[in-house]
């Protein structure tokens, strides 16, 4: 007799079950078939759950960047907007080097959003969340005098794209330390804007 599960508990085997065969496979590659004998159901079982594979690779991604979150709200709970962002960079960085697996899962979905695929508009709202936040946190440090950057939308963009894209090396290069990758990142991002940093030429300090 089939043990009934919690329809949470069916939807993590389920999301397990396609990380697992997506990355074996290929998301081309991979059916819906195929996910439901791994995760213990039949075909039809699993189109209780989800509509397609356009579906269950946009949660998963949604809860991989459920730890992501957690980091952010952390980081605007700090006293101190500097000392939140670096600890977000540190946090940040470490993290997705010690999850493999779902980082290589975020790549693989990445790479099918460039598809136009349905996970496309989960990408811009992430990148939209993930630079409107570090924009956010480095207006407070602005405002605060702590650091000193003239333009903080492009700072965030910047910081955002680095902070992906260093990623993809640490994983396929071990012996990139991401400890740090993070303490350099940091002192570009943080410490090179500082209150007490000397400004570029020709940039006026942000006003306090």
């Amino acid at each position: 007799m089939t043990r009934k599960l919690s329809p949470a508990k069916r939807t993590n085997d389920i999301l397990d079950a396609a990380i697992s065969e997506f990355l074996e496979r290929g998301y081309e590659n991979a059916s819906m078939e195929k996910v439901a004998t791994r995760a213990g159901l039949t075909k039809g079982g699993i189109y209780h759950h989800f509509a397609s594979k356009e579906e269950i690779l946009v949660l998963a991604n949604e809860r991989f960047m459920v730890p992501v979150k957690d980091m952010m709200e952390k980081a605007m709970g700090a006293a101190s907007p500097a000392a939140g962002l670096r600890d977000y960079i540190t946090h940040y960085v470490t993290y997705w080097a010690g999850h493999e697996r779902e980082l290589s899962f975020v790549f693989l979905s990445l790479t099918k959003a460039l598809q136009n695929s349905p996970a496309r508009p989960m990408y811009n709202g992430y990148r939209a969340t993930m630079t409107g936040f570090l924009e956010g946190m480095a207006g407070r440090a602005v405002t605060r005098g702590e650091l000193r950057i003239p333009d903080p939308t492009a700072w965030a963009l910047a910081l955002f794209a680095a902070l992906d894209g260093v990623l993809a090396y640490i994983a396929m290069d071990r012996k990139l330390s991401a400890k740090q990758v993070a303490q350099q990142l940091n002192r570009v991002f943080i410490d090179q804007h500082g209150k007490d940093a000397r400004p570029p030429m020709g940039v006026r300090p942000a006003p306090r």
